[in-house]
This record gives structure tokens, sequence and C-alpha cells, in this order.
């Protein structure tokens, strides 16, 4: 049964002034598609003392333990190679198509799409002293074109496929120009290879024990008999690496669970596992309704994924990320979001998930949204802020001044305007713990006066006192035209000196980093210079 949460979200970003700053924060739980077993919560369930049996019992309800049906599987490692190294430490084998097997010295072989390897030998007449009598002759290795597929083989040591070690062996393929590598192993083989790349070895061993047999399951389970390899080296399949993930005790957990296999009704189950459910897994219908009802991968309780890093999380968004409108999300009963709608358009939660770089489908969307009447006033006066908190508790509405520290003003929620009066260029955010929200910036000009003090002379006063430079200038034919420098005071005062004339003069005192500028005008006319002059 579903149930729907609705946040209807307005998105400033595209509706509110280009002063408005609008953040999205999405807080989710889990890490993964949340299918099946996470792994991080059976790390905590071996850590409170159970098995791996009762650990995949939980996780696969209704599944039994039995022997793997089959004992040998093929990796595609790679394709669309234009050449491929294999090499061993050991003498190793070469066979092609043609049934033949050839010896090759132990190291490293290029092999191009010719397929051409030094596999072949003739005998070459060596010079010997000029009264010999008897001829002598070298036998050199010759190098001569295979038949696709070429399969090669090292029993005395694991082979090697561009610097990295594999059991089994190689089957090196070639399809028009290019070079597939297939790595043909023993399943359990195959196992070791991954389960040390998808847990920590440091784990409990319950734990690991689980893995390798939720991983030998997978891998069956999700074969591709029909093509010329059953499983990918990636994410597609499952990640395997080889030699190179195994560990000492990765390695006893494949040995100790040995051919196990986890099946339901008589075929092995698609063990689906991930990271972190966040408390609780998802219901395979839910993710992926193309699957169909299958019973084992139902949502259940997770308590103890607690410890890892994604158990919550949370992600902050500009609100341009998404198109305007009304936003609506739709959820399954285990918490999951299905469906993500906006405005007119729907989108499926794994495509949303996808977009965004989220880390799982159980989320809520939340917003942060502040706008200033103004984003410059001049000192004294007041600036009106048009909060809004939505899907978002705890937003605390703060403010900087210059490099200062950052100040609490007061709790918001829903949408709320608060009155403030800068004092100097300050920057205010919303921000809610960790979150931290839109930022804006609102500018505070100085209050400037100037006025003829005299026929030769200007005073003026700048409120508060700023460091900024302060500059004359008169307009002259249409240009304005510096015509003094007058220094201001620690009152914050100033007095220029100069043969005032009729006509338009502008007074400016220049941003001083924690003031803005500002500007007076000023016109002097005719009769206040006359009457300055008697």
């Amino acid at each position: 049964m579903r149930r729907c949460g609705v946040i209807a979200l307005a998105f400033f970003a595209v509706v509110a002034p280009a002063s408005a700053a609008t953040k999205l924060v999405v807080t989710g739980h889990g890490w993964g598609h949340g299918v099946g077993m996470s792994q991080w919560g059976a790390y905590g369930y071996a850590r409170h003392g159970w098995s791996w049996q009762r650990i995949l019992g939980h996780y696969y309800p209704g599944t039994q333990v039995a022997p793997a049906p089959l004992s040998r599987v093929r990796v595609l490692l790679a394709v669309s190679q234009q050449h491929a190294a294999v090499g061993c430490a050991g003498a190793l084998k070469v066979s092609d198509a043609t049934g033949r097997t050839y010896a090759l010295h132990p190291g490293s072989y290029s092999v191009g799409r010719a397929l051409v390897l030094p596999v072949g030998h003739r005998r070459v007449h060596v010079a010997g002293p000029r009264h010999a009598h008897h001829e002598s002759f070298a036998v050199v290795p010759v190098r001569r074109a295979l038949r696709s597929p070429l399969v090669f083989d090292c029993p005395s040591a694991p082979l090697t496929w561009n610097g990295r070690a594999y059991h089994g062996v190689l089957v090196i393929r070639r399809g028009g120009k290019r070079l597939s590598v297939v790595n043909s192993l023993a399943l359990d083989d195959y196992v070791r290879g991954v389960v040390g790349g998808e847990m920590p070895d440091r784990w409990s061993m319950a734990a690991l024990e689980a893995q390798a047999v939720a991983a030998r399951s997978y891998a069956l389970a999700t074969l591709h008999p029909s093509s010329h390899f059953d499983l990918f080296s990636d994410t597609r399949s499952q990640v395997y690496g080889g030699v190179g993930y195994e560990t000492e005790r990765t390695n006893l957990a494949v040995q100790r669970t040995a051919g196990r296999v986890l099946t339901w009704h008589g075929r092995v189950a698609t063990t689906f596992f991930f990271s972190t459910s966040g408390g609780r897994t998802a219901d395979v219908r839910e993710v992926w309704p193309a699957l169909g009802d299958i019973p084992y991968l139902r949502s259940v309780s997770d308590p103890y994924d607690v410890s890892s890093p994604h158990h919550t999380w949370h992600v902050v968004l500009p609100g341009s990320d998404l198109p305007a409108g009304r936003l609506t999300v739709r959820r399954a009963a285990d918490g999951r979001v299905t469906v993500v709608d906006i405005g007119s358009h729907r989108i499926p939660a794994t495509t949303f998930r996808e977009k965004l770089g989220l880390q799982s489908t159980w989320f809520d969307v939340g917003e942060l949204s502040l706008a200033p009447d103004t984003t410059r006033v001049r000192y004294g006066k007041d600036v009106t802020l048009d909060a809004r908190v939505a899907g978002i508790p705890g937003a605390r509405l703060e403010r900087r001044i210059g490099a200062g520290a950052w100040k609490r003003l007061k709790t918001v929620s829903g949408a709320d305007e608060v009155d403030v009066q800068p004092r100097a260029h300050t920057l205010y955010r919303l921000r809610v713990g960790e979150i931290v929200g839109p930022e804006v910036n609102v500018d505070v000009a100085p209050r400037l006066s100037v006025a003829p003090t005299g026929a030769d002379v200007l005073t003026g006063g700048v409120e508060p006192a700023s460091h900024g430079a302060i500059s004359v200038w008169r307009l002259v034919g249409g240009t304005w035209k510096l015509v003094a420098r007058p220094h201001l005071g620690a009152g914050g005062t100033f007095r220029a000196p100069l043969r005032l004339r009729a006509g338009n003069y502008r007074v400016e005192v220049a941003d001083d980093g924690r003031y803005a500028s500002a500007t007076a005008n000023l016109h002097v006319s005719p009769r206040l210079l006359a009457r300055f002059r008697h």
C-alpha cells in the first residue's frame, strides 16, 4: 500500500527578484538502491552476534542455503582493446581456435589485433670455424598469427592482464579490429575477487561470510550464458578486481562458505545488495517494478546500520537546478520516494536521484529562500528580509558584519518578513544545523551632506565616518571635472577650499570596505554666489 507525501515549494529562483537567494535542501537516508542486503546493516548484525546464515535469512526471507549448481564463470574484463598485455612469472601455454597449444617462456606478451605471438621455431645455420667438420645450427623463435580466440594459461602462478593478476585463464577474442578480454575461472576464485572490494576486511567474519554467499548467489543468478562471457567486471554485475582485491580474511570468508548459495524454490536467488539502508530496506516492487513481485526481496527493518557514514545525509542545491512549479513526492510504504512531480514534469525517483547525485531515493526536499527588499540602503534605514522555509524545521536567520562572526537573529519557519537595520556591509543567511542556506548581501552607504559656507569653500560630513576618499567634481561643458580632494577628519567632516562658480557640483565618498560609496549633488546658483560676495 502506498502513501503520498506532498511538499509544496515555490521555486523562487524563477519567480523572485534577482536579489533573492534560494537553496533546495535534500535530506535523506542510506546509500544505494535499497533492495536486498544492506552491507552496513549486515556489519551491525554481525557485531550483535548473528551468524551469516541468520543475517542472510533476515535480508532474504524464505531463501534456503544450497550447493552452487555451477563451478566456473567467465568474466568480461575489457572490450574494444587495441592490444592486451598478458604475462606470467611462470611458463605459459596458449591455444587458439585450431586446438593447438603452444609453449611460451615466462614474461609479458603484447597481443595486437593480428594475434601474432612467438610460438614457432626454425633451425638457423650458424657459421663455425673454417676447418670445422660439422655444421652448426641454432633454433630461433618465429612469430606466427594465431586464430581467435586465444586462451592463455599459467599453471604455476596467476596470469596478469595489463599488470593486474587473475586466477584461471585469460581468453583474448578478436571482434573486427578490436579485442575483448575474458577471465575464465573457478566460481570461488571469482568470489574472492569480489568480497575484498565490497567490504573492508577488518569487518566481522559473519558479515564477510554473508557477503561471500550474496556475491556468489548474485553472480549465478545473473549469468549471460548465451554470450561469450557470463558476467561483467563492473557494477553492471558486481565489481571484480581479481587477485588484487584478495585479503587473508576475505579469502577465509569465501573458504568457510565455499560453494554455498541462496535458493528460492530450487533456483538461485537474485541477492541484490548495497551499502546502507538508513534503517529499512526497500521493496523491489517499488524500486524496479518491471521485476515484479519477488517475495524474498521485500522491505525489512534494518536497525543496525547506524555506524554507516551514509545513514543520514543532506545535499544543498541552488534553486535553479530544478524547474519552477509545485513539487510533490510520492512515497512507498517503506518511506522511499517513487515519483517526483514538479509542475507538469513527472520524474521517476531513480532518475531524480541520478540527475541530482543523491545517495538514495529515501529523501525529503526542503527549501530555504531569502530575499531583501533592497540590496543597498542608507545608513540608519531598515531593510525587510523575505525569509521562507519549507520542509526544514529549526531554521535560523543569522547576520555577519564584515569579517566578523555570525550572530543569530531569530528562528524562522514558514514565511516571515523580518525588518533589520544593517550598520555596515552585512551578510544575512539562513542556517539549519550544519546546513548553510542562501546568503544575501546588503550594502550600507553613509549619509553624505555638503553645502557652501562661502564663495570659496565647501564643507560637509559623512555619517558614520568612512575611510573612503572624498572627491569634489564640477560639471563643465557636459563633462565632470575633478576640482578638489579634501581630507576627511576623524569626526567625519571635511572642508574643500575652492573658488565656487555657478553650476552643478558632485561630492563622492569611495567604498572603504565597510561602507559603500555615496554621492551628494549640489547646485550653486548665481544668486547664492552674489549673496556670499556681498
